[in-house]
């Protein structure tokens, strides 16, 4: 585990050719564990670069600072990339991961959400970045809107919701319910987070791809993943995840 206050201006690749840096965002179960270099996104990485002389670190710091800093850093890419992306000069691989964001509310407000402008005038907390994801309509939507926020800690995204502070999530559904079952864990003392809720499917799976500064890094990715998938670990990696009591 490595963190942006760490980085030395001077560290590359070009260095040692084995070594390499990709940054990661914060916090986000299970797709990412900043504390033990862990989540769904981190092994899958691993295992897909496990058979090539990589040293792998991942520095963590929030996604809307992740360009910023690969443009004044020596790093060699980025982990969770649109597949369009194209103001780094990256070589993209293939998707390898996906997000399923959904809107999720309380059930007794009794929300009749079916489309993006059905959230307008509503107080949404959306996770960082969210705007830059989702598509011209939810740009449009929440741009200029007093009553939306993104927020990088989703634990905190998901407390805004039950104690109703906002009545509306934007989230994707297996962080919401891992932190769900976790916070209902954690605060025994309260049956808060037990409250009913409703998922609004309003948004299909998005892909996400890794961005490198070599090619070469590139296409090892992408074979490695090929491989894993063939060979059944990317999808046992996935389950560790998202089978009940992971003990991630």
């Amino acid at each position: 585990m490595l963190f942006f206050a760490y980085i030395q201006p001077n560290v590359s690749c070009a260095q040692d050719n084995n070594n390499i840096i990709l940054l990661a965002g914060m916090s986000k179960p299970p797709f990412i564990f900043v504390n033990n270099d862990k989540g769904m996104q981190i092994e899958i990485i691993q295992a897909a670069l496990d058979k090539y002389p990589y040293q792998i670190s991942f520095f963590y710091l929030p996604m809307a600072r992740q360009v910023e800093v690969y443009k004044k850093r020596n790093i060699e890419g980025l982990i969770t990339l649109s597949p369009t992306e194209n103001e780094l000069g990256l070589y993209l691989s293939k998707p390898y991961i996906s997000y399923r964001n959904v809107v999720v509310t309380l059930a007794n407000n009794h929300f009749n959400i079916a489309k993006t402008s059905d959230l307008s005038g509503m107080r949404v907390a959306g996770f960082q970045n969210a705007i830059r994801f989702l598509g011209k309509e939810y740009n449009n939507t929440f741009k200029d809107s007093d009553s939306y926020i993104e927020l990088a800690d989703q634990k905190s995204q998901v407390a805004l919701l039950f104690t109703h502070r906002v009545d509306a999530l934007v989230i994707d559904i297996n962080i919401f319910k891992y932190l769900l079952s976790l916070m209902k864990k954690e605060v025994l003392s309260t049956n808060i987070y037990n409250a009913e809720f409703v998922v609004h499917p309003l948004f299909g799976k998005i892909d996400y791809v890794a961005g490198f500064s070599h090619e070469q890094l590139q296409k090892d990715f992408d074979n490695g993943i090929d491989e894993i998938k063939a060979n059944g670990n990317y999808q046992k990696i996935i389950d560790s995840y998202l089978k009940p009591q992971t003990q991630n």
